[in-house]
């Protein structure tokens, strides 16, 4: 940048309308020369968990990101796996509604969910493991996961599944605010199950009314 100067400088001291280049001093021709300490540049700010003094001057310290949704459920799993339903609790909204296609209704309500798989914990050992086979990580409020389950390493049977949550930031904590699962059935009817189908489908068309008892 200084040598830019200097060149700009006799350039317009040589100019016609200026002196003559052969009244100006020797020494503005000698060589100007940079010290490698003249030319470091500025560092771009980082980024850091304070605003600086002003927003620090009362203490004030910001509060981390809530946790991504994929990593809440993922937490959820883990927490069942090793049977501790007190982790599971921040992880559920208190009006979370969790839906278990195998029964007739919902559970409402985290403790009625808590209550739930407290029983399912009671009735299994932690060789019993849900893994993960697939989990959406790019959505902030919708996660969707397949898994099964394994005894011992080895896959148990007729327990695949898959599951879909819903979750929304509550008091600064990310929370699932509901839940489905969907899991494998037992007994696999196959073909027969589209012969069901097709004997619905022509009852609602002869008796629509019956639509309304489901």
């Amino acid at each position: 940048m200084t040598m830019s100067f200097t060149a700009s400088l006799i350039s317009s001291l040589t100019s016609p309308s200026f002196v003559s280049l052969n009244h100006l001093p020797p020494s503005i021709f000698h060589r100007t020369t940079l010290k490698p300490t003249s030319l470091t540049h500025s560092q771009p700010p980082r980024l850091s968990s304070s605003y600086g003094p002003a927003a620090t001057a009362n203490n004030v310290v910001p509060e981390t990101a809530p946790r991504a949704a994929s990593e809440v459920v993922s937490s959820f799993y883990a927490a069942i796996n090793v049977h501790d339903l007190s982790s599971v609790t921040d992880l559920i909204a208190q009006d979370c509604v969790y839906e278990d296609l195998v029964f007739s209704s919902p559970f409402v309500g985290r403790k009625a969910i808590l209550d739930f798989f407290g029983k399912f914990i009671e009735s299994t050992s932690t060789d019993l493991q849900f893994v993960i086979d697939d989990i959406s990580t790019e959505d902030s409020s919708a996660v969707g996961v397949s898994w099964h389950l394994e005894w011992k390493g080895k896959n148990f049977p007729f327990s695949k599944g898959c599951s879909f949550y819903r979750l929304e930031v509550i008091d600064g904590k990310r929370q699932i605010i509901y839940g489905r699962d969907c899991v494998e059935p037992a007994i696999k009817p196959g073909e027969t199950v589209l012969a069901a189908i097709k004997g619905v489908t022509w009852l609602l068309q002869k008796f629509p009314q019956l639509a309304d008892q489901f």
